[in-house]
């Protein structure tokens, strides 16, 4: 359903590199999201409409819902993960394309994730850690608690754990 807007690779890697794996976000998790997330802003303009007319309410929140679910679906499933030989690849945006990149060589940790939603429709998250990460800093309690936010996140995809697998080998490389 969403693959009309970011098939061809050659925008985005070098002609040298080769793919090992191409993945994107589980439709399952898209589509509970997408439902979720389109329930709360159709009920809000269902809420809104309610106070002109019923039947004009009935329709703004169906045709609301559908409209949610079918953007917020294809938003997901937009964003696309890719490993070459080279590094990982983020590609993300429905209209205006974003790219992420961190070479192999980059990578400090590689770190694996899975909440009780992605355990119910079997798949997990793997966060890459840089030395250039993302530090973020707490001083309110005095400690001065430092902690690291990855430099990506390849979230809920099937298959989590080869994906680690791969990382983990050709960063030793």
């Amino acid at each position: 359903m969403a693959d009309w807007f970011n098939n061809d690779l050659s925008e985005y890697i070098d002609k040298k590199e080769k793919v090992i794996v191409d993945v994107r976000k589980n439709d399952k998790i898209c589509v509970l999201s997408s439902f979720i997330l389109s329930l709360f802003f159709s009920a809000i303009l269902g809420f809104m409409g309610a106070f002109v007319d019923i039947g004009l309410a009935i329709f703004a929140l169906l045709g609301s819902f559908c409209l949610f679910v079918w953007l917020i679906y294809n938003s997901q499933r937009a964003t696309r993960y890719v490993l070459t030989n080279c590094g990982i690849y983020r590609i993300a945006g429905l209209i205006f394309k974003r790219t992420k990149f961190v070479a192999y060589n980059q990578i400090t940790d590689v770190s694996m994730s899975k909440g009780p939603i992605q355990t119910i429709v079997g798949c997990g998250s793997v966060g890459v850690g840089t030395a250039s990460g993302n530090v973020v800093g707490s001083v309110s309690d005095g400690n001065g608690t430092i902690y690291s936010i990855n430099e990506l996140d390849i979230e809920s995809v099937d298959n989590y754990k080869q994906i680690r697998e791969i990382i983990i080998k050709n960063r030793k490389k």
